[in-house]
């Protein structure tokens, strides 16, 4: 919709296929030779695998030169005022296209993963709705798998140009900077890809911070966090009142060397997708349980035994209490049939606002413009 910068008070660069719901695309088209299919979960998006540049590519060497100037200007200009800005990328994301020197190097480097024995129930089902059997042939993965390397070790280029200008510029000292994702890549792992199950490579993401003389360096925690902590978090830094009937718990205490006392230590994690199934997750100390709104089987793992995932003890008789103690706990924050009736009223003005955007055709200052000729595709 039109609610592009949602508080910020400047956007330096538009987002990528920003569009209102119903109206059409300005500017090129996302992909010139590439499906559009290639971003979805699909059999196709690991198919079509390939070295070369595509304009997410494009995209996030803009972003990374939009942010460092645009901290350059704030090092020329100085101020009181603290900042805060927020910089988006687009890759690893599929289509799995590769930088073609990266996607070289990592060729004859990646590992093939082996088949994962009696996966659960739940995991069958995502491969069947998402094309996923027969199995994928070796090749296949392989040049999958060094796209998706190839593509987030062009990320990180990215990112070291964003943190070598707060260095030059002398920002660093007292930026606080957060790297964080909104979701994993299976990659293969399990013979899955993308996201949307919940194994820990879709499920978990990266959360690293950092800042000099108040973070401290080369440590690791094992607490169990969640995304909707890291407003909390912020708030607490910036020394802000507490958000009311927040959901997600402040861990900066933890990160300035002292002790997340008060933290749940637990996470929950929902999804409701292709399948149309509502599904729920917990993760609380070694142990992740999740289950579906149907007669699947609940899916049990303990993590510290086996951070493989290879064992589910989902009906296992043996581990009867602990399941039966975290689906109890998942059922107090959840309610799958009030999902199913949300998901019906949004659903719904979903439909309204697409039938408006259709007929009104509105026009999005803040898309991003991709240049024609941004794509170079040797699909292999």
């Amino acid at each position: 919709g039109h609610d592009q910068r949602h508080g910020f008070e400047t956007r330096p660069l538009g987002e990528y296929g920003a569009i209102h719901p119903g109206a059409s695309r300005q500017g090129a088209p996302l992909f010139q030779n590439i499906s559009q299919a290639t971003t979805g979960q699909s059999r196709i998006a690991v198919e079509s695998a390939g070295r070369g540049y595509a304009s997410y590519h494009v995209f996030d060497e803009t972003v990374a030169d939009f942010t460092s100037n645009w901290l350059q200007e704030k090092a020329r200009t100085p101020s009181d005022r603290p900042f805060a800005a927020v910089t988006g990328f687009l890759l690893p994301h599929c289509p799995f296209v590769g930088h073609k020197e990266l996607f070289d190097y990592y060729y004859d480097r990646v590992d093939i993963p082996e088949h994962t024995p009696n996966e659960p129930a739940a995991i069958r089902k995502f491969k069947q709705i998402r094309g996923l059997y027969p199995p994928l042939p070796e090749e296949r993965i392989r040049v999958a798998r060094a796209a998706y390397f190839a593509m987030c070790e062009f990320l990180d280029t990215q990112i070291g140009k964003i943190l070598n200008t707060l260095l030059e510029t002398g920002l660093d000292k007292n930026t606080l900077v957060i790297y964080c994702s909104d979701h994993g890549e299976m990659a293969g792992e399990h013979g899955c890809w993308w996201k949307s199950s919940y194994y820990e490579g879709s499920v978990g993401v990266p959360l690293i911070i950092s800042q000099p003389g108040v973070v401290p360096q080369n440590t690791v925690s094992d607490l169990i966090c969640n995304l909707i902590d890291i407003g909390p978090t912020l708030i607490d830094m910036a020394d802000g009142d507490p958000l009311p009937d927040a959901d997600g718990q402040s861990f900066w205490p933890l990160l300035t060397g002292g002790q997340a006392s008060n933290h749940s230590n637990e996470t929950f994690s929902e999804h409701l997708g292709r399948e149309g199934i509502p599904s729920c997750m917990i993760r609380t100390g070694p142990w992740k349980c999740y289950t579906y709104h149907d007669a699947t089987p609940p899916v049990l793992y303990n993590l510290q035994d086996d951070p493989g995932e290879l064992h589910d003890l989902g009906t296992d008789a043996r581990h009867g209490a602990i399941r039966t103690a975290l689906l109890h706990r998942l059922y107090e924050h959840w309610d799958p049939n009030a999902v199913l009736q949300e998901s019906a009223i949004l659903n719904r003005d979903m439909d309204v606002l697409t039938r408006w955007g259709r007929k009104i055709q509105p026009r999005l200052e803040d898309t991003f413009p991709v240049p024609e000729g941004a794509e170079e595709l040797e699909l292999l």
